[in-house]
């Protein structure tokens, strides 16, 4: 339960906002912009990152596992020790992976890791009629090879399974060579070798390099292409920011091969993201200086108006640290009732956003993008208007009294 002195607080911080109405709705709209500013960049800024995240890795994995770079022989032997990955001995990688189950276990046995598989990739070419295309062929094993392209999510037509003799295709290779599920064609390596094949399914990964792809069964490809292992092992992670901290705890654990984030292979769209959360910072930085000085000043004016009212307060026995207070408090409403409204204001920016424009990303609405420029606006309230209430302390009502 609250004191009395409390209450007499809150009635009195109360009754001076409104005694100076005007200066009160000024600087509760001050705050209610600085709010609304904030929220809408910080959720336009979050929602354009995961459009970006989405549109270039979202469909693709996050981790690579790649042969280790060829060293003479030799280079790793020591004392005539056999080379080890993990504590277990294994035999040497060349450019494949022969030891892929090994590395796949490993991976899924991490928590922070969502899904691996490995996959054979080859390059290849697609007849058909007189026209003849290159492709990429992506060997893959279900269901973890087919999520990490996202590839049932994204099929557009047919089933996306894979089976014997049946390949997945990516929109834009069946638009160019008008192939439709159940069509046939023939797929050949660089050796020659042909493959009579059936559009199982086709997808849109959104991406013109994902539009390219031809999918397939991972024992297939290895077959045709003659590989004897695997090209690689892919993963994605739960959180797509710790893909190098996953990548770097691997990696101390293998000599056989070498481990790849997203962000070592994306360095510019890396800096891009960063560039942006710096420039989004920075503005919400000099938005809430701007409130605090806002604030700061109006109260100061208050302090200076209500000498009278709050010496004789103090002469009837209102303690310094109580007319402190008082100013407190009205920095508390102030920033609270001017942050909820900004909120309000953000929203409806962010729908008016959203609606007037053709804009491929939405905003990123989350308990973080809500609550952190409440939170902010708060504090900044706050704290400004401890220097009002620093004067309000020092004030003697006995010269107060005396100077009228």
């Amino acid at each position: 339960m609250k004191k009395p002195a409390n209450r007499f607080e809150w009635m009195i911080a109360l009754r001076f906002l409104l005694r100076g109405r005007a200066q009160t709705l000024l600087i509760v709209l001050g705050i209610a912009v600085g709010v609304a500013v904030q929220f809408f960049l910080s959720a336009l800024i979050s929602g354009l990152q995961v459009s970006l995240i989405d549109n270039t890795i979202g469909a693709a994995p996050h981790l690579l596992a790649l042969p280790a770079d060829r060293l003479p022989a030799g280079a790793f032997m020591g004392g005539g020790a056999e080379r080890r990955d993990s504590g277990r001995v294994l035999i040497d990688e060349r450019t494949e992976i022969q030891s892929w189950q090994t590395y796949v276990d490993d991976l899924r046995r991490d928590r922070r890791v969502l899904r691996a598989s490995p996959v054979a990739n080859g390059q290849g070419f697609i007849e058909r009629g007189g026209a003849v295309i290159a492709v990429i062929v992506k060997g893959l094993v279900a269901p973890d090879g087919l999520d990490i392209y996202k590839i049932r999510e994204k099929t557009v037509a047919g089933a996306p399974e894979l089976a014997s003799d049946t390949a997945l295709l990516g929109q834009r290779i069946a638009e160019r060579l008008t192939l439709a599920v159940g069509d046939k064609f023939v797929l050949r390596n660089d050796r020659g070798g042909r493959l009579v094949m059936r559009v199982g399914a086709v997808f849109d990964l959104g991406a013109a390099a994902g539009n390219d792809l031809l999918a397939a069964p991972m024992d297939q490809v290895r077959s045709f292409f003659a590989i004897g292992g695997v090209s690689a092992v892919e993963a994605q992670v739960r959180d797509v920011f710790a893909a190098e901290e996953v990548a770097r705890d691997h990696g101390r654990q293998y000599a056989r091969v070498k481990l790849e984030s997203w962000q070592e292979r994306n360095r510019q769209l890396l800096t891009g993201l960063r560039s942006q959360s710096t420039s989004s910072v920075t503005i919400q930085f000099f938005v809430i200086v701007s409130i605090s000085l806002a604030i700061a000043s109006v109260l100061g004016i208050a302090a200076v108006q209500k000498q009278r009212q709050l010496g004789i307060l103090k002469a009837m026995g209102t303690s310094d640290r109580s007319a402190s207070r008082i100013f407190v408090i009205q920095g508390l409403l102030l920033g609270g009732i001017g942050s909820l409204l900004g909120l309000g204001l953000g929203l409806l920016m962010g729908w008016g956003f959203v609606a007037g424009t053709d804009a491929a990303f939405g905003l990123e609405i989350s308990a973080r993008t809500l609550l952190t420029p409440i939170a902010l606006a708060l504090a900044a309230a706050v704290t400004a208007s401890t220097i009002p209430a620093r004067k309000a302390a020092a004030l003697s009502p006995i010269e107060v009294i005396r100077n009228g």
